[in-house]
């Protein structure tokens, strides 16, 4: 186990919020994609315990240092993170998960996210960005409306970086979006990444969302997946 501590805290998208944590322990050490087990001491009691499980969002290139984002909900666990003041301590019980960019650097992939199911990837791209790594990436990144979109400007600053190649920001509730519109599916896939059966897809989300991409890529005979299930929002 590793003592943290609250560094800073803000809300990043409507209803979504940033959490920053000093990790002094020289130990933290942990692969791009992969989650922390943060336990709390709850000061609201919440009948599923102390621990959540929250994939990073910094890239291992900020040393010491631990970012979770997540919706804040009326759930105990959720309401006593977001009490926490700057200094106020928890306890990362483990870090861990598989969910981590393909050992082939040559391997094109899509990115496939749905909500705050983006945090993995990104911890991803920013390392990418920060290690050098020249890797051909497309994400497909869907909300409710932009006001819901969290590291909107990021993904626009990575994408003027080269990492990804391109965003496309999916909105499915907001007719103001200049953008595309709609749930993404086999149709959208299809007409938007070319040579989409060679590529490698990843994909993030609540279940609902990681069910329903699964199945367009299913219809679309894309075989080489990897899925990540978001549950507890």
């Amino acid at each position: 186990m590793m003592n943290c501590f609250l560094k800073e805290k803000k809300e990043i998208a409507e209803g979504t919020v940033l959490f920053t944590f000093d990790v002094p322990d020289a130990g933290l050490s942990y692969v791009p994609g992969q989650y922390v087990c943060l336990k709390l001491d709850l000061r609201f009691p919440d009948e599923k315990g102390p621990k959540r499980y929250f994939s990073i969002v910094n890239s291992p290139e900020k040393h010491g240092r631990i970012e979770i984002a997540t919706r804040v909900s009326d759930t105990g666990f959720k309401q006593t993170l977001d009490a926490l003041q700057p200094g106020d301590a928890g306890e990362i019980t483990e870090i861990g998960g598989k969910f981590v960019l393909p050992e082939d650097a040559a391997l094109e992939m899509v990115m496939v996210a749905g909500g705050v199911g983006v945090t993995p990837f990104k911890c991803m791209l920013d390392h990418l960005i920060r290690a050098g790594e020249n890797r051909r990436v497309t994400l497909l990144y869907s909300n409710k409306n932009k006001a819901t979109t969290a590291f909107y400007e990021d993904f626009l600053r990575l994408e003027a970086s080269g990492c990804p190649e391109k965003v496309f920001f999916v909105m499915t509730r907001d007719d103001a979006w200049p953008g595309p519109k709609g749930r993404l599916n086999a149709d959208f896939i299809r007409e938007n990444i070319p040579g989409f059966q060679s590529k490698q897809f990843m994909v993030a989300g609540p279940p609902n969302f990681v069910g329903g991409i699964t199945k367009a890529l299913e219809e679309l005979e894309i075989s080489n997946v990897r899925l990540e299930k978001f549950f507890g929002y």
